[in-house]
């Protein structure tokens, strides 16, 4: 009887399989690992770009007043190296109408108890003005960065509330108040990666 040693060709075969299945999982644990890196890139950087249109948002409004500085709606692209991201930028006037809401909490709708009441009148005028100051001192604006990577699009966003407190209080249509306070921004960030 002789004493072979060595492997069959079916345990070659096997082993290679074997071999093959490891290095094919191995290769895909790699490219996964490279594609959520390469997310965490663009995120970071979409973040950055965020932040930016963001404080130049704030600073033109500071710069330039309400009127000239917050437009309702702008959009563009950045330029290289970040072609490939694209901004829009909103700038909207808040509505507060305290009286109406003060109303609505109190339960009077009853338009001739309240045209009765003198005090109603003084207290519906003082909120009147406070909506009309409010209004024109806050504008929310919001950010969005936007970019496409391969089919998927992905946007993040944020918003904020920026008050300017040196505009023109007026009551009863007579020009007072006002002042030349510093504009103080008020953060309220919101949103995120979509």
């Amino acid at each position: 009887m002789t004493n072979r040693s060595g492997f069959t060709f079916i345990e070659v075969l096997v082993a290679m399989l074997i071999f093959v299945m490891a290095v094919l999982a191995a290769v895909d644990v790699v490219h996964g690992s490279v594609k959520a890196t390469q997310q965490a890139k663009e995120i970071t950087l979409a973040s950055q770009l965020l932040q930016k249109t963001m404080v130049d948002l704030e600073t033109k409004i500071e710069t330039d007043g309400f009127d000239k500085g917050c437009e309702k709606k702008k959009e563009g692209k950045f330029e290289a190296p970040n072609e490939k991201y694209s901004w829009t930028t909103y700038c909207t006037e808040l509505d507060f109408n305290l009286s109406e809401t003060a109303k609505q909490v109190t339960g009077g709708d009853d338009k001739e108890k309240e045209e009765a009441n003198s005090e109603n009148q003084i207290q519906k005028m003082i909120l009147d003005t406070a909506s009309k100051y409010m209004s024109q001192s806050l504008r929310e604006l919001h950010a969005e960065i936007s970019w496409i990577e391969g089919k998927d699009k992905h946007t993040i966003d944020a918003t904020t509330h920026f008050a300017r407190y040196d505009q023109n209080l007026s009551i009863g249509g007579l020009p007072g108040g006002g002042g030349t306070a510093t504009p103080a921004p008020s953060p309220t960030p919101t949103g995120g990666a979509h």
